[in-house]
């Protein structure tokens, strides 16, 4: 046997009766909310994980003031190796770049004026996203993306931190491009540490070639990174959280 209620009987029913349901409703509104609560932690979405692409246990020093004194200049480039990894920028996954370092010589003025007439001024750098053309011998990457140019002068003799938003997408290299020069270069480490640049195979050392270098900017465009060099390092990482 069923029993209905109506409105008119609710209102006018034995005394307490109201009140009996209006407390059962509000416990069936209160387990609600405890069930909402309970589950809301275990459906929140899980934390993204952070990678620090080229961060090592150790880092060199940069290879300014001492003499000589090297920069680099004029080219797109990234480290193959570091002694401690193997190519270490290349991205584990989808993701976002949130922001990038560069450890700073601090030159002094003659050899800051040196590279300015050498390269060109100020020293600048920017991030690049390059992604390897299968096949190619020597390698060709495609420039996929970019940060914009950072001035680095008032940052010489420091580790400088830059924000950015750059998608970068599983299997692609987190270089660096230097349109003008940044001392931000480690020379005279162990052969297990070597980084590539746009250059062409041939025209690796010959200080006109480096002079008149050609950096790898213009997106979606490719480029050849036929000059390998060891014994030294690329003093910059890049953060990266990832899908």
């Amino acid at each position: 046997m069923s029993t209905t209620y109506s409105r008119r009987d609710l209102a006018a029913g034995p005394a307490g009766s109201t009140g009996r349901i209006a407390s059962a409703l509000l416990l069936v509104l209160g387990l609600g909310l405890l069930v909402t609560l309970a589950a809301g932690p275990a459906s929140a979405a899980k934390p993204r994980t952070t990678v620090v692409l080229g961060e090592t246990a150790s880092l060199p020093d940069p290879s300014c003031p001492d003499s000589p004194c090297q920069a680099v200049g004029s080219t797109t480039g990234f480290q193959v190796s570091t002694g401690q990894s193997d190519l270490p920028f290349l991205v584990p996954d989808d993701g976002v770049v949130k922001s990038w370092t560069l450890t700073l010589a601090q030159p002094t003025n003659q050899q800051r004026s040196f590279f300015n007439g050498f390269f060109g001024m100020p020293p600048q750098a920017q991030l690049a996203i390059l992604r390897r053309v299968p096949g190619t011998r020597p390698p060709r990457y495609n420039l996929r993306g970019k940060s914009a140019i950072q001035v680095l002068t008032p940052f010489l003799g420091e580790t400088v931190r830059f924000g950015t938003s750059l998608r970068v997408l599983k299997g692609d290299i987190v270089g660096i491009t230097i349109p003008t020069w940044a001392p931000a270069f480690a020379q005279d480490l162990s052969a297990k540490n070597a980084w590539r640049a746009s250059r062409e195979a041939g025209a690796c050392t010959d200080t006109t070639d480096v002079r008149q270098g050609d950096p790898h900017e213009r997106v979606g465009t490719r480029a050849t990174y036929g000059c390998r060099y060891s014994t030294a390092r690329l003093l910059y990482t890049a953060t990266v959280v990832l899908d």
